[in-house]
C-alpha cells in the first residue's frame, strides 16, 4: 500500500473511533481535536499528515523538536510538548512550540512564567494535578 494512502487510511479509522466515542458520550464531535504524538516519526511522514488535514503535533522530548525543526519550518500546525519538561530545556523548547501539556510542579510554571515573560510572549499550558496523593518519582 502507497505510504500516503496508508496514512489516509489510519486517520480514517481514528477519526472514526473518534466519533463512535462521541456519540456514546454525547458529545460534540468538533469539542474533541486529535493530537499526532510524532516520537520517532520522520518529517516526511508528519507533513503528509498534516496535508490531510491534521493539525496538532506533540512531542515529549525536547530534541525531537530541534531534529526536526529545519524540515517541518513551512508545515503550519499547532505544537505542543506533551513530555515531562526538565527547567533547564525552558529555552529551548520555546523555539519550537504553541503549548505545553506537562507542567507538574510550581517551580517549573514560575521559571516558565519568567521566560515567557522576558520574551513578552504567551501560550497555553496545561497544568497536571496528582490527585491520586501518590507520590511521584521523577529520579
Amino acid at each position: 500500500m502507497e505510504e500516503n494512502a496508508h496514512i489516509k487510511e489510519n486517520l480514517a479509522i481514528v477519526h472514526s473511533e473518534i466519533h463512535s466515542a462521541c456519540l456514546a458520550a454525547g458529545r460534540q464531535e468538533q469539542e474533541v481535536r486529535l493530537l499526532l504524538a510524532t516520537k520517532t516519526v520522520a518529517p516526511a511522514i508528519i507533513r503528509k499528515a498534516i496535508a490531510l488535514g491534521e493539525s496538532l503535533i506533540g512531542e515529549n522530548k525536547v530534541q525531537e523538536y530541534q531534529q526536526k525543526a529545519a524540515e517541518l519550518q513551512d508545515v503550519h500546525c499547532e505544537r505542543h510538548f506533551i513530555g515531562h519538561l526538565q527547567t533547564n530545556k525552558i529555552k529551548e523548547i520555546l523555539n519550537y512550540v504553541t503549548c505545553i501539556q506537562s507542567v507538574d510542579r510550581t517551580s517549573l510554571a514560575e521559571k516558565l512564567s519568567a521566560q515567557l515573560e522576558v520574551l513578552d510572549r504567551y501560550l497555553d499550558i496545561y497544568i497536571q494535578i496528582n490527585t491520586s496523593g501518590k507520590r511521584v518519582n521523577r529520579g
